[in-house]
């Protein structure tokens, strides 16, 4: 072969292996690029909490709710009011639906553990205007995220809330968007621990936030805009609590609202409004509005139109600053900006008395103070009241929110202590003659006891404290009570009835002088084994020195007394 020959044939074959090797190249950039574009796809899906269960209708929803579950809710609208048993009766699970004006209302009860959290847009919303969007009774370890919740759009104004909570504890709500139409952004009685964060809530037509009896509520870093705006019926107020302690509203923007009061508070301690932007809304009556407790204000800054104010009047219940000092209007003008941060609410003062455990295992508390008094409250003690005068309508939580074993309870002229589903207390004082305790309200009762068992009072008067006008409250009240012992006590009026009991059963009153009540001595009603032994009544209004009996069996110094009206004098049964 010639060599022009040989060198045209080795080009041939070089073209053809570059020929080959473009091709492959080329199929492998082919493959290669779809490699690159289909992992982006794969990243770009997001992965479900372990267990989680997805998703995409209003049935899947409902049928997935259950004690710890983790519910993701893919992007969409969730109609409450489209789903196929909506209206049903009868409890279907862990929900119900409640029936209300207009229509129903979703109601979530005693599930632990629930999780919802929403990917991507998602709306859950309820048509009703009468229906709360979300309800959740008796609720705990519950979790709201990435959600938006409210009202389908239509005509007219809204009178239910949005998210409504009941008796509901370690409740969080993160990244969510509350919305009217909806009367209150969140309503939540009687829960402990609820945190709302990262969240807004705007446009409802009453307010953002109303907590009544709660401990422990927290906003932080959520935005609160455009609420109450109507400018025929503008919102009342936009934050608003009511025997609660602790709540706290943190690092908030506060903005374009129209309500006639900012922050009402009646009667909670420990609420704090901390580090918040409050501007351009528009107050018609007063930016604070506080009964019985003052709230804590530090590092917010206030905008306020000319015409507004801070207080309803001069003699109003002024805002303090973290050290406890009353914060005038020029304080609140002036104060600065800056994040705050927010450790919760203070825990209770154990019972400062002197305290004795006894031989049985018993606790023996002593006391000089009303506040002293309610600490010590507890199962299996007894308090032993030093001599004094306890006026209870002078405790530093009168009207809050309580305890786990007392309440105070509304009456119309103020409040009521009431200790319940407590065994094993008594309340000692130093002598019938030395120790008084006393409430002021004319329509409270002094003390009541509600579902209690081996309770007594002994050593002690109990009355109402002396003021103009007449009473309309008891002395001692019983409910649903076993295993009662008043000893060596005086029980007077002012006061309508010195002993009412119902339900209530192996009572004992020994000892013990009842005088001056404007009605009776003593009410027993549907009661089992009251007895009285060595009492003396006498000097009740008009004569009426009287024990009324209902459907009991009750005895007087060992003798049976027969159903309806026995009149006394003094030690002496006079029919």
């Amino acid at each position: 072969m010639k060599q022009k020959d040989l060198r045209a044939l080795l080009c041939l074959l070089l073209g053809f292996v570059l020929l080959l090797t473009a091709c492959g190249t080329g199929a492998a950039g082919e493959a290669a690029e779809a490699t690159e574009t289909t992992e982006p796809a794969e990243s770009a899906q997001e992965v479900l909490p372990e267990g989680a269960v997805a998703v995409g209708t209003v049935d899947e929803l409902l049928a997935a709710i259950a004690p710890q579950a983790v519910i993701v809710l893919q992007p969409g609208e969730y109609n409450l009011s489209a789903a196929a048993d909506y209206g049903t009766e009868d409890l279907r699970g862990f929900y119900r639906w409640e029936l209300v004006y207009g229509g129903c209302g979703l109601v979530i009860e005693n599930v632990p553990g629930l999780r919802l959290i929403g990917q991507g847009e998602v709306s859950i919303l309820a048509q009703p205007r009468y229906a709360e969007v979300l309800t959740f009774r008796n609720c705990w370890d519950l979790s709201l995220e990435n959600l938006t919740l409210g009202h389908t759009t239509e005509p007219g104004g809204c009178c239910a809330g949005v998210l409504n909570l009941a008796d509901c504890d370690n409740v969080s709500v993160t990244g969510c968007r509350l919305f009217g139409c909806g009367s209150m952004g969140v309503t939540a009685s009687d829960c402990h621990a609820v945190a709302v964060r990262e969240s807004r809530i705007d446009s409802c037509s009453d307010g953002a936030v109303m907590a009544m009896s709660c401990r422990d509520l927290r906003l932080e870093d959520c935005e609160l805009r455009d609420c109450g705006l109507s400018p025929d019926f503008p919102g009342g107020s936009l934050l608003f609590t009511e025997r609660c302690v602790g709540v706290a509203f943190c690092n908030c923007v506060i903005t374009g609202n129209r309500v006639n009061i900012l922050l009402q508070n009646q009667r909670s301690s420990q609420v704090a409004l901390l580090g918040c932007r409050v501007e351009d809304n528009r107050v018609l009556g007063s930016v604070f509005l506080l009964a019985g407790r003052s709230v804590t204000v530090d590092k917010c800054s206030f905008r306020l139109r000319q015409d507004e104010r801070y207080y309803e009047n001069a003699n109003a219940l002024f805002a303090q600053d973290v050290s406890g000092e009353d914060l005038i209007s020029f304080d609140l003008d002036h104060m600065e900006l800056a994040r705050a941060e927010y450790a919760g609410p203070a825990e209770p003062e154990p019972a400062q008395g002197l305290v004795t455990v006894m031989p049985d295992g018993t606790t023996e508390v002593r006391v000089r103070t009303v506040d002293e008094l309610l600490a010590a409250i507890a199962p299996d003690t007894c308090i032993v009241l030093e001599a004094g005068t306890y006026d209870l309508s002078s405790a530093a939580d009168y009207g809050g929110r309580g305890s786990g074993f007392y309440s105070w309870e509304e009456c119309f002229d103020g409040y009521s202590l009431c200790l319940h589903d407590i065994n094993g207390l008594w309340i000692r004082g130093a002598g019938k003659e030395e120790t008084l305790l006393s409430a002021a309200p004319r329509y409270a009762a002094v003390l009541g006891y509600r579902g209690c068992e081996n309770v007594g009072l002994a050593d002690l008067t109990a009355g109402h404290s002396e003021e103009p006008g007449y009473c309309a409250g008891n002395v001692l009240n019983f409910e649903s009570c076993r295993g009662v012992s008043v000893e060596n006590c005086g029980l007077f009026g002012c006061g309508v009835i010195g002993i009412y009991a119902w339900d209530s059963e192996s009572m004992q009153i020994r000892d013990t002088e009842i005088y001056e009540c404007s009605w009776e001595a003593a009410s027993i009603d549907s009661c089992f084994d009251v007895r009285f032994d060595g009492c003396s009544i006498h000097d009740c209004d008009e004569g009426n020195d009287v024990i009324r009996l209902s459907g009991c069996t009750a005895f007087w110094n060992g003798e049976e007394l027969r159903q309806g009206t026995h009149r006394f004098d003094h030690e002496r049964c006079l029919n």
